[in-house]
Formats: C-alpha cells, sequence, structure tokens
C-alpha cells in the first residue's frame, strides 16, 4: 500500500500468492505440500476414517449437550466402559464362561441407570441456572447441582474401574479382590500420613 497525492494504491494479494505462502510456512516443519500437512494434523483421512471421526465428534458433542458431560469427562466414561467390557470379556474366557447377551445386557442396564442419574441431575442444574439470576437461592442450587453432576461421573469412572481391577485379577488368576485390597491398603496408608500431618500441624 502506497500514498501518492492523497489516494492509497491497494495492492491485493491473490489466492495463489495466499497458497504459495502458507505452502512455504509449512515446508519449513518439514512437510512437502499442503496435503502431507493437512493429513498430519487430521491423520484419518489418511486411512479413510474421517466418517466414523466426524460421526464420533458429533454424536459426543450431542450427548455433552444433552446429557451436560464434559468431553475429557465423556472420554474418561467412554474408556472406562469400553475397558470394563474387554477386561470381563476376557476373565469370562478365563472363567470357562462363554459371551452371553444376558452378561451383557446387564452391562447395558448399569449404563442406562449411570446416564440417567447424570441426566436428571443435569436437568436440575439447568432449571436452577435458568433462575439463579433473580434468586440467591437458586444460584446455591445450581452451584450444588454443578458439583454433584461432577462428582455423579467421577463416581461413575471410579466404579469401573473397581470393575476393571477386578477382572484384572481373576485374568492374572488371583482372587477378584486381590488388586481392590492393595488399593485398600494404599488408600489406608494416605489417609493415616494425612492425619499425622494434620496432628503435626495442631500441636
Amino acid at each position: 500500500m502506497s500514498y501518492e497525492s492523497g489516494c492509497y494504491d491497494f495492492t491485493f494479494v491473490t489466492k495463489k500468492d495466499m497458497i504459495r505462502f502458507i505452502t512455504k510456512f509449512v515446508g519449513t516443519y518439514g512437510y512437502d505440500s499442503l496435503k502431507e500437512f493437512f493429513l498430519s494434523v487430521a491423520p484419518s483421512f489418511k486411512y479413510n476414517l474421517q466418517l466414523p471421526a466426524i460421526s464420533f465428534s458429533a454424536i459426543t458433542a450431542v450427548i455433552s449437550e444433552w446429557i451436560g458431560i464434559t468431553p475429557l469427562l465423556a472420554m474418561a466414561m467412554l474408556i472406562a466402559i469400553v475397558s470394563e467390557m474387554w477386561t470381563g470379556i476376557k476373565a469370562s474366557k478365563i472363567r470357562g464362561i462363554g459371551f452371553e447377551s444376558f452378561r451383557f445386557s446387564r452391562c447395558i442396564i448399569k449404563l442406562c441407570i449411570w446416564l440417567t442419574i447424570i441426566y436428571i441431575t443435569h436437568s436440575f442444574y439447568l432449571e436452577s441456572k435458568a433462575g439463579s439470576e433473580e434468586s440467591f437461592i437458586m444460584l446455591l442450587a445450581t452451584l450444588f447441582f454443578s458439583i454433584v453432576k461432577v462428582f455423579v461421573m467421577t463416581w461413575f469412572c471410579v466404579e469401573h474401574v473397581t470393575s476393571i481391577l477386578e477382572n484384572l485379577a481373576v485374568i492374572d488368576g488371583k482372587p477378584k479382590d486381590t488388586l481392590i485390597k492393595q488399593v485398600g491398603i494404599l488408600w489406608a496408608t494416605v489417609t493415616d500420613k494425612f492425619k499425622r500431618k494434620v496432628d503435626e500441624t495442631e500441636r
């Protein structure tokens, strides 16, 4: 842009110039082309898995908005569910129990119960949030249900981890409660140390 005789002379950057600049920029990071850079950013396209990746992201977004699960907790819950099912099937094989639709349906009903609890809690949270600007009590209710919602989701993950530890113990050929007892011992040790610290501080 130059200034001559009181007038501005604009020089516009063309589309080709922009593409050339971006290509040169990503080239400084070792990418030979924009396509190679894009496939590095979104590798699912490299394996023709873009439809499952986009569908999964969309479903997760809808569920997160509907039930009120944050993406991080949603991912943790999904990992917990898949891990419990996988270790459960493996543990059943070791005990000589084949895959049964009845046992699988038990996992589904438990999941439905947890999701229902989360949904109800989130509904109370939204209802109290709607009136939080007009009432201090509703503001406190919003805070309460916000905490309860995260508490329930975290509890969901903890319970599934407990089930996973039971399955892992069976897979290793040990009693079902072996790993659970070790966690209990660790918890007792940590809480005892914390109590001692508190006692020392108060003296």
